[in-house]
């Protein structure tokens, strides 16, 4: 009986044209990034507008947040089925139909429609975009080029922030899904053009039982558990810091809101370089024992920090300085985790992914909430989080790095 053949079989553009596929796939996983975080300044106009509580109003982010981890499972599948495109697609109309239900909103309810339609079909873009990148470029090239979608999908929430600020002060909260709208028609205009048609997984039948059975065969497999564990947990600190870094600063250190934001970028600057070096250099030293030495780097200065406030106490460098080098950690195993998850089973590239991406989603929301309901101002629940996490990225990435070589990947 014939092997059914790889998705791997696309030959990678080269030139102008590989960097028109890249732009196509990153652009439109940064647009359904950055649709989450251009909402969030909007939030009390909205509330205000609607005659509605606070607290109703960020249900329309928790729901989109829900919405996007529980789709991430069901993408992988079905591209692996039907192909990566038309998977694309569906998602992309998704999220164009969401942004314009909820950029004409007349009530609450018509709103959250908007925002689970976004959520659910941006969800695509994360997940089926990554799995192209593995399709095209194998097992140590993707691992550079996850490093610069990295980059890239960390970047925009960044500015997305201060772009939904200024478009909700000066032209209206409506505003705001207006340009998610044209920048999700960008980028499907893209994603025609420039995504090969050809790529195509190998699962026999999209059924739930199939994904079952898909999700099964990689649970099983402790390379799978190593990459994808970590990339999971090594979320948690960056996550944990963000939520509760911001109240310490307020609250304890007496500091401005515009403080916090400008050492938080630079935080988020040194973790974009770490994930573009961390691309890099497996290339040389292999994914295995880049995801074990970025969780060591991050383990380590995770402790380190946490001894320094044990001594000295809370303050701006102790705080930053630890969540800088936790980030160096995270940045140099990220890029390379994602695709050693990916390449675990090739076959199931597309599942692994969702898969993946689900565990980093939800691993995300347990560090925060945690950290958020044990927060105090002495500041040790957040220290506690964030060796936590960074002590369970380097147990998960110890896995690949001892099994280097003795599981075959499929």
């Amino acid at each position: 009986m014939d092997q059914p053949k790889s998705p791997t079989a696309i030959a990678v553009p080269e030139g102008r044209a590989r960097v028109l596929l890249l732009g196509a796939v990153i652009s439109m996983t940064a647009v359904s990034h950055a649709s989450q975080q251009l909402f969030l300044p909007a939030v009390p106009v909205i509330a205000e507008e609607f005659g509605i509580s606070l607290g109703l109003t960020q249900v329309a982010t928790t729901v989109s947040m829900v919405c996007m981890a529980v789709a991430m499972l069901f993408y992988g599948p079905l591209s692996d089925k039907f192909g990566r495109k038309p998977v694309m697609f569906a998602g992309a109309a998704g999220f164009l139909t969401g942004s314009l239900i909820a950029a004409s909103a007349t009530s609450i309810e018509m709103l959250l429609l908007g925002r689970l339609l976004q959520a659910v079909g941006g969800a695509a873009g994360f997940v089926v975009g990554r799995a192209i990148v593995r399709d095209l470029y194998g097992a140590e090239r993707s691992a550079g080029v996850l490093g610069t979608m990295t980059m890239v999908i960390v970047a925009a929430p960044m500015a997305a922030v201060v772009i939904g600020g200024a478009l909700t002060d000066y032209v209206g909260w409506r505003a705001v899904f207006v340009l998610t709208l044209a920048l999700g028609l960008g980028s499907t205009l893209l994603l025609w053009r420039f995504v090969p048609s050809g790529l195509r997984g190998t699962l026999a039948s999209p059924s739930v039982g199939t994904l079952v059975r898909g999700y099964g065969r990689l649970l099983r497999s402790p390379l799978f558990i190593g990459f994808a564990g970590q990339g999971a947990v090594s979320v948690g600190s960056f996550m944990a810091f963000m939520g509760v870094a911001p109240y310490l600063m307020h609250e304890v250190l007496r500091r401005p809101a515009i403080e916090f934001g400008v050492y938080f970028a630079l935080v988020t600057v040194v973790f974009m370089l770490s994930n573009f070096a961390g691309g890099r250099l497996s290339r040389h030293v292999g994914i295995e024992r880049m995801v074990a030495f970025g969780g060591l780097v991050a383990t380590l200065g995770t402790f380190a920090g946490m001894t320094w406030f044990g001594i000295a106490g809370l303050g701006i460098a102790v705080l930053f300085l630890t969540s800088t080098v936790a980030s160096i950690g995270n940045g140099l195993s990220m890029p390379n985790n994602q695709a050693g998850a990916l390449n675990v089973i090739p076959e199931l590239a597309g599942t692994a992914s969702g898969g993946a991406a689900f565990l980093q989603t939800l691993s995300g929301a347990i560090f925060i909430q945690i950290a958020a309901i044990l927060t105090s101002d002495s500041g040790w629940p957040l220290f506690a989080a964030m060796l936590t996490a960074s002590t369970l990225s380097f147990v998960f990435g110890m896995i690949p790095f001892l099994l280097r070589g003795r599981q075959p990947r499929a």
